[in-house]
């Protein structure tokens, strides 16, 4: 039998399952900000050479996939401080990269956050993840979605600081990036769940010139920091930037958490449940 809880003369009702939903949400939100916390990850096995897997792509600027292939060119950008960490998600960098010149935005890169409904903890470690490897890397964020609608959309509302891959679509195809920059929208692939082929530790991954990056499979708090050991100067700095120096446990920001605190919130349903007796 289903039961409803009415209060007063509001027409509102709340049923036990949505409730019970609701208080699973923010249990599995507050444990994950529990364990948002900086971790020295030891250092895996050397990686060996990398072999590319290209697909074809559409003159209309179809996606072109690269997976774990060796750095490109491209100048460095500079990254942002600890303190500039929740500022480069925020304000109007959105919609400063949406209104680029043709040229500048087709020069733009972007990283890649997919998810799915497997479970929160895990699955919103990938957003998390992929948005402070845009920091990192002076890129924007994609949250991919799934037949039009959003990781727990239903539970959890997202900023408007990042861009869905049919924007970024429709963007570079009015722009002309590939017609007139001969700019294909590459997407190239690094999967963290394959330690042997990886390139979290021996690339520089500012200078990907790929339009977008996605790290697969982060999910905990440990892939990105693995780019604290990384053998090149630069992606060690941008980390540390990010992260604090390791051995400093005072130095160590929250930065999953404010991450979180810009890019989520609760969804509009949610805070009708949470907010039903008042």
């Amino acid at each position: 039998m289903k039961h409803y809880y009415y209060h007063g003369s509001r027409r509102r009702r709340v049923t036990v399952h949505s409730l019970l939903i609701v208080i699973a949400i923010f249990t599995g939100l507050g444990l994950l900000i529990l364990t948002l916390k900086s971790v020295d990850p030891p250092e895996p096995t050397r990686l060996l050479p990398n072999i590319k897997e290209d697909s074809s792509s559409s003159s209309s600027g179809g996606t072109v996939i690269a997976r774990n292939i060796g750095g490109g060119g491209g100048g460095a950008k500079s990254c942002a401080t600890v303190e500039e960490m929740g500022e480069s998600l925020k304000g109007d960098r959105a919609s400063r990269v949406r209104d680029l010149p043709a040229e500048q935005f087709c020069r733009h890169g972007f990283v890649l956050a997919k998810a799915s409904e497997a479970g929160l903890g895990n699955e919103m470690y990938k957003i998390l993840t992929a948005a402070a490897l845009s920091v990192m890397l002076n890129r924007s964020l994609i949250i991919g979605q799934t037949r039009g609608k959003y990781p727990f959309g239903d539970y959890i509302s997202y900023s408007n600081h990042s861009f869905t891959m049919q924007e970024v679509k429709h963007l570079w195809r009015r722009n002309g990036c590939l017609k007139n920059y001969q700019r294909h929208l590459v997407m190239r692939i690094d999967d963290f769940g394959k330690p042997a082929k990886t390139n979290v530790l021996c690339s520089n991954w500012r200078k990907w010139d790929q339009p977008i990056i996605w790290f697969q499979n982060t999910t905990d708090a440990v892939a990105s920091q693995f780019f604290l050991k990384n053998v090149h100067p630069e992606m060690r700095n941008v980390a540390s930037n990010l992260f604090g120096q390791p051995e400093q446990l005072q130095a160590r920001p929250n930065v999953f958490g404010e991450l979180m605190r810009i890019l989520i919130s609760p969804s509009e349903n949610v805070e009708q449940v949470v907010n039903w007796d008042s």
